[in-house]
């Protein structure tokens, strides 16, 4: 069988342009001279439209761009991603479903059985489960067709498993000759290499090709990086799509020849390349053609700043530099030399002025090195905020912000001042993981100064303030962080690898203070590139009581 995949980058809601990307997929096949063309989960209305898959006129409609996809499947069969009407009077309005189509004929639908439910996904908020099984006969093969989850529950892969049955496993048993799985599954770190074995491993121990298509690009902060796979009845992968990018390509199961392409080796490669998509496409998809930086002479703001610039071009990125009494000399060098290096405009509006103005009439004291108030300090962050709000608003700039996870986390940051924008690039960066991004930014040659990375970070909101005067050190901080977020670690466990329990409960009290979870709540949307990052996935409440305690 020849087989051409469509991994394509949708817009919830644009069925005339997510339309238009099966059809190119298809045209593909067709000039191909391949058998069969899939393309991903929900790629005809988007994942995930969210309520929208709620709302009654959305549910009525979602089946007609189908029908002028139908009209391009002359004399080729086509797998897509769609959601359908459920027909009964009972259950959720909706299947999510891959429409099986044959010459310009719809066959019939596989429907989704395994709701995932966690992170970021909801599907039993809009979906009904199916509940049986069907093979589809091809061309005289018997294709078993997976929607995403349904592909994801192999007892012999998966340690830990959400659900009983596996419906894959049950297509095989049906008699499957070649397996399906159409996904819409997010970048996380790690996870592609991890869904390259897991194809890989069930092709090898079913002895059946594998298809496994992905959808790519940016939809809010959610991130999809595509690398779709097919794997031969050995599980050799012998078709690796590359990520972060549209693609559309053709290969023979039986050809038994591996794909010499490869998947980005490290984390901090794939986090560049998540990140960069995450701002493209965020900006892109919401009619965003330029966009607007606070530039603090700081790690954060730089590492934004230099995504920012291959994101959109340098050419549509401002950076604005807005020292106040406190910001160092060598903070705004460091701001006008970076932009030299990015071919970024800088421009600079003091705030020393208005700050001193506003102290004398709200009747609050100067920073000094012995004091300093939270009220004092977070008025710049704020006067900052509303600079870059003002020129986002007369520009029409997106505004991305630049605080980074371990930050956010203990709520090291200003509501209305720093939090402010349209798109959180690296909330879901730890500043180990920013100084990694730098330092990968920087493998061809110097763009962000050296000075900026070796400086001692600090908001410069006080004299002589450092953020480990507030903050621990980052390299103890930010692995007690990986292991609460990512992991999902209890204290205890946090306590059993650091050694240093009350550090580990002083930590956890700060990200789970009501007043912090008051912060995050509000921050805007955020790229995510880990599991159980801060954003969507992570529903906490605001208004609480538990505290751990402070010692083991």
């Amino acid at each position: 069988m020849r087989v051409t995949i469509g991994q394509i980058n949708t817009t919830n809601g644009d069925y005339e342009g997510n339309t238009a990307g099966i059809i190119r997929a298809i045209e593909q096949g067709k000039n191909d001279s391949s058998d069969l063309v899939v393309v991903p989960e929900t790629c005809v209305q988007g994942y995930t439209s969210l309520d929208w898959f709620l709302d009654r006129d959305v549910a009525r409609c979602v089946l007609q761009p189908l029908e002028k996809i139908i009209e391009a499947t002359e004399g080729i069969t086509a797998i897509v991603g769609t959601v359908r009407p459920n027909p009964a009077a009972t259950g959720r309005r909706l299947y999510n479903s891959a429409a099986v189509i044959r010459d310009r004929k719809l066959v019939g639908f596989a429907d989704k059985t395994l709701l995932p439910e966690y992170d970021v996904f909801d599907d039993p908020r809009y979906f009904e489960p199916a509940r049986e099984r069907h093979l589809f006969p091809v061309d005289g093969c018997k294709l078993g067709v997976a929607v995403c989850e349904d592909f994801w529950n192999d007892k012999t892969f998966w340690r830990d498993r959400l659900y009983q049955h596996d419906p894959a496993d049950e297509l095989i048993e049906l008699g499957a000759q070649v397996l399906v799985s159409i996904n819409a599954s997010p970048f996380n770190k790690g996870k592609m290499g991890q869904r390259c074995a897991m194809v890989s491993h069930r092709a090898r121990s079913a002895k059946l090709p594998i298809v496994f298509v992905n959808l790519v690009g940016g939809n809010d902060g959610v991130i999809f990086d595509g690398a779709s796979i097919v794997a031969d009845c050995e599980g050799k992968i012998v078709l690796q799509a590359p990520p972060f990018e549209e693609f559309f390509g053709t290969v023979d199961l039986e050809c038994g020849v591996a794909d010499e392409r490869c998947l980005p080796g490290d984390d901090i490669e794939t986090i560049h390349s998540a990140l960069v998509l995450g701002i493209h496409d965020y900006a892109r998809k919401n009619r965003f053609t330029t966009a607007v930086i606070g530039l603090s002479g700081g790690i954060d703001s730089a590492v934004v700043a230099t995504l920012a610039c291959e994101a959109l071009g340098a050419e549509n990125v401002l950076s604005v530099m807005m020292p106040s009494p406190y910001s160092s000399r060598s903070s705004v060098d460091d701001s006008v030399e970076l932009g030299r290096r990015l071919g970024m405009k800088v421009i600079e509006h003091p705030i020393t002025n208005a700050f001193e103005l506003l102290l004398k009439e709200l009747d609050l004291p100067p920073a000094t090195a012995a004091s300093s108030s939270h009220a004092t300090e977070n008025l710049q962050s704020r006067l900052r905020g509303n600079i870059l709000m003002t020129i986002s608003n007369a520009e029409g700039r997106l505004l991305l912000s630049t605080g980074n996870k371990s930050e956010l986390a203990l709520g090291y940051c200003t509501l209305y001042g720093d939090t402010n924008g349209g798109l959180a690039v690296i909330g879901d960066v730890l500043k180990t993981e920013v100084y990694a991004l730098a330092q990968h930014l920087n493998r061809d040659g110097e763009i962000i100064p050296r000075n900026i990375l070796e400086k001692r970070p600090s908001a410069e909101l006080a004299p002589g303030q450092f953020d480990d005067q507030s903050l621990p050190a980052y390299d103890e901080l930010d692995p007690i962080l990986k292991m609460y977020f990512e992991q999902k670690a209890t204290p205890e466990e946090i306590i059993a690898v650091t050694q240093k329990p009350t550090m580990v409960y002083d930590i956890l009290n700060r990200v789970e203070s009501p007043a912090n979870e008051f912060k995050r709540r509000q921050l805007p949307p955020t790229l995510i590139i880990s599991r159980n990052a801060i954003g969507i996935g992570r529903r906490r409440p605001v208004t609480h009581r538990y505290r751990r305690p402070t010692q083991c």
